[in-house]
């Protein structure tokens, strides 16, 4: 049985507010905080997360090739952990959305992803001890089928079209017996100091 809710005009407006601010729809929003508030003290080991127009959150990212976002990501979510397997995808021609496979060796709070990515709610799906995290701007334009369905294919056996990257990060907390995390020897030359993520919101 479907529930209809009115919210007040001024709960309206701090919606209308908080969409601007994070580039989502009302709908989204109100989807992705409902979500949030039934999983924001849960722990996991395995999550994937896809976000969507991954140029928008960092500075002069005309300047960056797909394997280089994928690097980029990859490092945010990877370095400072418990130790993490990541396996990432980006074909910016195929979908424009990057997506990435997180395997940590221990288990890690939402909080803890939440607050290394722009303290930004994204929408949540839980199924089979993955959560699932879409950073969209419209979570029901149907968009969502697409991004599910590649999440899937990079997730299954398939024919690798040059598009994907992977590596280990050791843990934060024990020493390392080995620095170097990948074996990428095609990986163009960056320096990653000068491609950092927004504080607040996304570039236009």
């Amino acid at each position: 049985m479907s529930v209809k809710m009115e919210f007040p005009d001024e709960y309206i407006e701090i919606l209308k507010s908080y969409a601007e601010q994070n580039d989502v729809t009302v709908q989204t929003a109100i989807a992705d905080t409902l979500e949030f508030l039934e999983l924001k003290n849960e722990s996991f080991t395995h999550y994937r997360i896809a976000v969507e127009n991954p140029g928008n959150y960092l500075h002069d990212p005309e300047e960056l090739n797909a394997k280089a976002m994928r690097q980029i990501y990859m490092d945010l979510f990877g370095e400072d952990s418990v130790g993490d397997t990541i396996h990432c995808y980006y074909n910016p021609d195929r979908l424009n959305v990057l997506l990435m496979d997180i395997v940590f060796d221990d288990s890690v709070p939402l909080w803890t992803l939440i607050e290394t990515f722009h303290n930004k709610i994204p929408g949540m799906e839980f199924s089979q001890d993955i959560l699932s995290l879409f950073y969209v701007h419209d979570r029901f334009d149907g968009g969502h089928d697409k991004i599910a369905e590649l999440m899937d294919w990079m997730n299954s056996d398939h024919e690798d079209d040059g598009f994907e990257t992977a590596g280990y990060y050791e843990s934060i907390y024990e020493e390392p017996d080995d620095e170097e995390f990948f074996d990428d020897e095609d990986f163009d030359d960056y320096d990653d100091e000068d491609y950092e993520f927004e504080d607040d919101e996304t570039e236009e």
